[in-house]
């Protein structure tokens, strides 16, 4: 995939540095250049190159603040209690960003960069292992999904086989009523 960036290069307190000034509305992009390389003590970043990152930074917060928002607006919609098909959401988000990275991978071959085998068998083991671990997590949810029906179901129908009880209905009615409202036999 190339080489790394000027700001992948830096030390990480010099690259937490940047990014705490690039967060800062009344910092120009030259001022952070300027506050760098005088920290570095040499040129080690360029306008070109920060002005990049701070792209690529915009563009991480904005797919996370989607993200955010699509599930506040799931939760005050369906409601706090159904996390589960959360979950369902936020792993077709994750789809969504490998298809992303995959995109964005073409558009390197497309554009001319060299692209190391390495490098590309690295990140396809590890977009392999994110669906992977995504498809686990749907098999969890929804065995964790069934789990609570059949409890919710248990319970119910232990309840209403109480009231039937103490109301006198017949074996005949409450059997009808299992049958047909819980689908038990």
């Amino acid at each position: 995939m190339g080489q790394k960036s000027s700001i992948d290069r830096l030390a990480p307190e010099l690259r937490s540095k940047l990014i705490e000034l690039l967060q800062n509305p009344a910092v120009t992009q030259k001022e952070v250049v300027d506050t760098i390389n005088a920290e570095a003590g040499e040129n080690v970043v360029s306008r070109s190159g920060v002005n990049r990152y701070k792209l690529r930074m915009d563009k991480f917060a904005a797919k996370t603040r989607e993200a955010r928002e699509v599930a506040d607006i799931y939760i005050e919609k369906y409601g706090k209690e159904n996390r589960n098909q959360l979950g369902k959401v936020a792993n077709e988000y994750i789809r969504l960003m490998v298809f992303d990275l995959i995109t964005e991978l073409e558009d390197l071959k497309d554009g001319g960069d060299e692209i190391k085998p390495e490098d590309l068998s690295d990140i396809i083991y590890k977009v392999s292992r994110a669906i992977k671990e995504l498809e686990q997590a749907d098999k969890l949810n929804a065995q964790r999904e069934a789990e609570i029906k059949a409890a919710v179901q248990k319970e119910t129908a232990e309840k209403v086989e109480t009231v039937c009880k103490q109301k006198g209905i017949s074996k005949e009615t409450m059997d009808m009523i299992f049958s047909e409202v819980f689908n038990i036999q």
